[in-house]
């Protein structure tokens, strides 16, 4: 298992710099559809990867390696995915944190402090609300008619998930 462990570690490797690359070059505007996509190709090559390279890549103990091909394929497809869960979980904090954000807006200010309507004219609620109903928008999750936002298929079955969630762990209407 532990081909398909180091194959989906170098999995991930590609999938990071070809991340990077691509945000830093064409900025999407769909970055968690271009995320995905990116997560898709390069695990899509894993397989390919871990039956045309030496059982042993050369250095690893048979004693190490006790299992077939479709195991250390699943076992490193799963491990790739776990990455980029991972991942994603630490990028959509960086991307989208409010208290990331406010953070670098005091960080930034020219005396590096700055007071509650310093910080909300910065960061306002109008821009905040905005941007999330456009990124639910751009994923399909809601639809916008006229003035009104409606909830796609998508997006009824993600409302309902997470209110049995929210329900079950008692975590109050918040957001």
């Amino acid at each position: 298992m532990l081909k398909g462990d180091l194959i989906a570690l170098g999995g991930f490797a590609i999938f990071f710099i070809v991340h990077v690359f691509y945000f830093r070059r064409v900025q999407p505007a769909a970055r968690f559809f271009a995320m995905a996509r990116i997560y898709l190709c390069v695990g899509a090559i894993l397989p390919v990867a871990y039956l045309i390279t030496p059982e042993n890549l050369g250095f690893i103990p048979h004693s190490l390696e006790p299992c077939g091909n479709v195991i250390g394929i699943l076992n490193g497809l799963l491990l790739y995915t776990f990455f980029f869960m991972a991942y994603s979980m630490f990028y959509f904090l960086v991307d989208r944190g409010f208290s990331g954000r406010i953070m670098i807006e005091i960080e930034q200010s020219p005396l590096r402090r700055l007071t509650r309507d310093e910080i909300s004219k910065l960061y306002s609620l109008e821009m905040v609300l905005a941007r999330r109903l456009g990124e639910m928008v751009d994923i399909g999750r809601i639809v916008k008619v006229e003035e009104r936002y409606y909830n796609t298929v998508a997006g009824s079955r993600a409302a309902r998930l997470f209110s049995f969630v929210k329900e079950f762990l008692r975590l109050g209407p918040g957001g």
